[in-house]
């Protein structure tokens, strides 16, 4: 029984692994397949990988196509928009500049530190 138990473990954590499917790009993919020259259809297939985040398998399919001698151009060209639909996305998420600190603080906290630089000098030469 012990053997079992540690075989649920390991499929627990194969499935955990694994990404759900996705059963609207399988059928997208499924088209594409079978309309291989339709760029209408490969069109469709990216805007739906790009929205439900399925870049990355989407683009492990045309890589498998890419050698092939039949659909390795389109394949090639597919995944260089996979590049560029990739690229656009982390462009968008890209996180705004830091904006710059007020001239009054930064003067005020300047004016604070020369005062207390100021005061502690005198501390020390008030001591001898």
């Amino acid at each position: 029984m012990t053997c079992g138990s540690g075989d649920r473990a390991s499929d627990t954590e194969a499935v955990a692994d694994d990404p759900p499917t996705d059963a609207v790009l399988e059928a997208l993919w499924a088209r594409a397949v079978e309309r291989w020259e339709d760029e209408a259809v490969h069109q469709a297939v990216l805007d739906h990988a790009v929205r439900s985040e399925r870049l990355p398998d989407l683009a492990g399919r045309y890589r498998a196509l890419s050698a092939d001698a039949d659909r390795g151009a389109i394949a090639r060209k597919r995944l260089d928009a996979i590049v560029v639909a990739a690229t656009t996305v982390l462009w968008s998420m890209q996180t705004p500049r830091p904006t710059k600190v007020p001239l009054s603080i930064t003067l005020s906290a300047f004016g604070v530190c020369a005062l207390l630089l100021t005061w502690l000098a005198w501390a020390m030469w008030a001591r001898r």
